[in-house]
């Protein structure tokens, strides 16, 4: 039970308040004392190869349905379960690639989780080979915890509500944290190209975690409006937003949602440039005879037995 694709809007619909106290999401470059839960968000059979000792795989592949969209909310919750979350533990996220820890950490914070740390480095860097690792425990056939925390529902947003709150004289401040590229439309990787309207930049890769710059929230209105390419993107964005201080919310889709519906107002727009046009004379053959005239002169020969048939159908109608 690895998939659940159903639309992501049941997150939301399901979810309860937030607190106004922001969890606590920090980086951290080794386990400590008060860590409750180690996961492993590597594919399954890497955790379980060697892991931290007591760690829990966790892929995160489990929790995305197709093209990077969210698994629906009672299938992830599910899967929490089996791994023995239930929402108010500290976890520590670990795991060999930046972006999956800082991915699930945004899941977990969305879904909840009471306190998330994320090691600053790969998992590799850590154990220090084979003397240092242990088998990672994989995560239950059946629920070993039933989920207890609300759900952090209104720190997304959704495609509609973003768009009635942006015609509002207090619209939020958005912040965009794609590529500079990206968000002035040189680079497109969605259906068109820009930023939506007003959005100030603030690229993701920025904010890595080796900094540790914080920032000011009021700098932003208080609670900016953050998004990136997608879903994943997003989520690797708002984790490091947080972590930060920036008690930002989420336009969940990102910008491949916002650019799929040609309604929406869009700056600097753009478009990904057409194939060009196939030729309009064929590829001339190599072999022998007509092929190998130019391409000039088979027009010129088209021409004249064009000139020469109206000049018979002439003659005939005399």
């Amino acid at each position: 039970m690895s998939r659940f694709i159903v639309p992501v809007v049941l997150f939301l619909v399901t979810g309860g308040a937030v607190g106004a106290e922001l969890p606590v999401i920090d980086y951290v470059n080794a386990a400590s004392a008060d860590v409750d839960v180690i996961l492993d968000v590597r594919p399954a059979a890497d955790c379980q190869s060697g892991s931290l000792p007591g760690a829990r795989c966790l892929p995160a592949e489990d929790v995305l349905a197709p093209h990077r969209r969210l698994a629906n909310i009672s299938g992830i919750l599910w899967l929490l379960g089996t791994a023995g979350l239930q929402g108010d533990e500290h976890v520590l996220i670990v795991g060999e690639r930046g972006q999956q820890r800082e991915f699930m950490a945004g899941l977990l914070y969305l879904a909840g989780q009471q306190r998330i740390s994320i090691l600053n480095q790969p998992l590799s860097r850590v154990t220090g080979g084979s003397d240092g690792q242990r088998p990672g425990s994989p995560r239950s056939l059946t629920r070993e915890a039933v989920w207890q925390a609300p759900l952090r529902a209104d720190r997304v947003l959704l495609r509609s509500e973003l768009g009635a709150q942006l015609l509002r004289n207090d619209a939020p401040v958005l912040i965009d944290g794609r590529s500079e590229a990206e968000y002035w439309g040189q680079r497109i990787r969605a259906v068109r190209g820009g930023h939506l309207p007003g959005a100030q930049h603030l690229a993701a890769a920025s904010l890595s975690s080796a900094s540790g710059e914080a920032f000011d929230a009021l700098a932003f209105g208080g609670e900016p409006v953050a998004y990136a390419h997608d879903t994943y993107e997003g989520l690797v964005y708002l984790s490091r937003l947080l972590a930060r201080g920036v008690g930002a919310r989420l336009y969940l889709e990102g910008w491949v949602g916002w650019a799929s519906d040609g309604a929406l107002p869009v700056d600097s727009l753009a478009f990904p440039e057409m194939e060009r046009a196939p030729a309009m004379i064929p590829a001339v053959s190599s072999g022998s005879g007509v092929g190998r005239w130019p391409p000039i002169l088979m027009l010129l020969a088209a021409a004249a037995l064009a000139v020469i048939g109206f000049q018979a159908g002439c003659r005939r109608r005399g």
